[in-house]
């Protein structure tokens, strides 16, 4: 016993599955602090039992790393426990009863909000509009949230409280839906969500702290270790919040993107590359490009200018681009600076590059940027990508296993509250490719699991350079993991979705358990 540490924990009796492709599986692992200490079979982690060792049993279980969630939105996500969650609405009239029944709540807030409608998903087909939300209030304001987060609706008395009317100028990039006739605004908007952000007043703070917590123990109850908030809004100030969140009991660790627009404050105040500490830290730069009426924004110059910014100063670059236009712009600017500076290890990304046809393939391959998909989506939405987009084009929707082939990076998360927070059918629909309802999407795209659990661990460390630290079990590195209830080698690819998770632990620490 005196040549070996004591162990704090030590889990026996189920699958491991560690990650590493030094040592695949394991019976067993030890635990010493906020590491791992020991990872083999019983008879080789048995030396390191005390009589302090926490001995933990987990027959008929499987052991993973953590969950590492690289784009989530955890504020956006909080906020959405502060109103009405109307993602399972199927007409107007359930979403406006929704609404009101969120009214008739206690609470310091006088607007009245609700999130995650999605027009597809209703009997009407078409976006609510102001008219349809004045009938739930027409003296309290009223703000509607797209599930996508892209798009809003207004009642009358907010958009009067916003100063959009028939004169209205939307910012760049932005678009007001308006009656064809009398050019009044409908109450729809589209890529406004920044000019919202300077009408609306704050969440009272009690509410939106609540929701924090709510969104944090969540993120424990799915296995979610650590993750990045990919917020395009975030600020210097936003690190320091997110430090401030971080305190008290055990939460996943964070590493937060900066907005494009903070990274000048952030590079006067000191702010370097990855900057932070286990709990807390700075990631990548964060670009939104998107196309309105035809027109791309930013323009492609300006956008070869902010990425060129972010990489001579040393920073990683997430760009947000879903089609074809807005993922091409992000490729040439991304290959433009490193013609301009090169840099082998840039890890620069593409947050979610949903339509990748082949000549993006062979330039993601060229230039090494990353992806970072969401196979959730092919599981919940799977059918409005169907419906709307064109089976010629499907083949190229969330692609994996095709740019695993050619080395393409490819790390998985959920885009929470974009998608429920539900890791393990991500992982299923990252396999089957398959819908909530049986539906195949591009079935050849579909990985084993072996391939497809990196995705949401080793890889999603990759992505964040922390494969250091975190991703796999491996001794040294930090003992954040989960148990499943089930042995997820026994469990049909289809069914992934039937296991949960039992324990979660982080740093050590059993931050959850059932």
């Amino acid at each position: 016993m005196s040549s070996f540490a004591a162990a704090d924990l030590l889990l026996y009796g189920g699958r491991i599955l560690t990650c590493d492709p030094l040592r695949p599986t394991a019976d067993a692992i030890a635990v010493s602090g906020h590491r791992i200490l020991a990872v083999g079979s019983e008879a080789e982690v048995r030396p390191y039992i005390s009589p302090r060792t926490h001995l933990l049993a987990c027959h008929g279980s499987t052991i993973l790393p953590g969950f590492i969630d690289p784009h989530l939105h955890l504020f956006a996500w909080a906020s959405r426990f502060c109103g009405a969650d109307v993602s399972h609405a199927r007409s107007i009239p359930e979403l406006q009863r929704l609404l009101r029944c969120r009214a008739a709540q206690p609470s310091a807030d006088e607007w009245i909000r609700g999130y995650g409608y999605d027009e597809f998903f209703l009997l009407e087909k078409r976006h609510p509009t102001r008219y349809d939300l004045d009938a739930v209030s027409q003296t309290r304001p009223i703000l509607l949230r797209h599930r996508t987060g892209h798009a809003a609706v207004l009642n009358s008395t907010a958009l009067r409280r916003a100063g959009i009317d028939v004169h209205f100028t939307p910012p760049a990039g932005g678009h007001v839906a308006r009656d064809p006739q009398t050019g009044e605004p409908t109450g729809v908007l589209y890529e406004l969500e920044e000019f919202l952000r300077t009408v609306l007043p704050p969440l009272p703070a009690d509410e939106f702290a609540n929701g924090v917590d709510r969104a944090y123990a969540e993120l424990l109850r799915q296995g979610v270790t650590s993750f990045h908030d990919a917020s395009a809004g975030n600020s210097v100030d936003d690190l320091a919040l997110f430090r401030r969140f971080a305190e008290g009991p055990p939460r996943p660790r964070a590493t937060m993107m900066l907005g494009i627009h903070a990274l000048p404050s952030a590079i006067a105040a000191g702010f370097t590359p990855r900057c932070g500490d286990e709990r807390v830290r700075l990631g990548s730069v964060k670009i939104i490009v998107h196309e309105s009426h035809g027109i791309l924004h930013p323009p492609p110059e300006e956008l070869t200018a902010l990425v060129w910014q972010v990489h001579q100063h040393g920073f990683q670059v997430a760009i947000h681009a879903v089609e074809e236009g807005a993922i091409c712009a992000a490729l040439t600017a991304i290959a433009a600076a490193l013609q301009r500076l090169p840099r082998v290890d840039h890890r620069h990304r593409i947050e979610h590059c949903a339509l990748c046809p082949p000549p993006f393939v062979d330039q993601l391959a060229e230039t090494g940027v990353a992806v970072v998909t969401q196979p959730g989506f092919l599981y919940f939405y799977g059918e409005k990508y169907a419906a709307e987009i064109d089976p010629d084009r499907q083949r190229w929707l969330y692609r994996s296993q095709s740019l695993l082939r050619r080395g393409i990076p490819v790390a998985a998360s959920s885009d929470c509250p974009i998608a429920p927070m539900a890791p393990l059918i991500s992982l299923q629909a990252a396999i089957t490719r398959q819908t909530q309802n049986g539906l195949s999407l591009n079935p050849q795209e579909g990985l084993s699991l072996s391939a497809a659990l990196p995705l949401f661990t080793t890889a999603a460390a990759w992505v964040g350079f922390e494969e250091h630290c975190k991703g796999r079990l491996r001794p040294g590195l930090l003992a954040d993991l989960l148990v499943l209830d089930r042995d997820l080698l026994a469990v049909p690819p289809a069914e992934i979705h039937t296991t949960s998770v039992k324990m979660t632990i982080l740093g050590g620490t059993i931050a959850w358990s059932a």
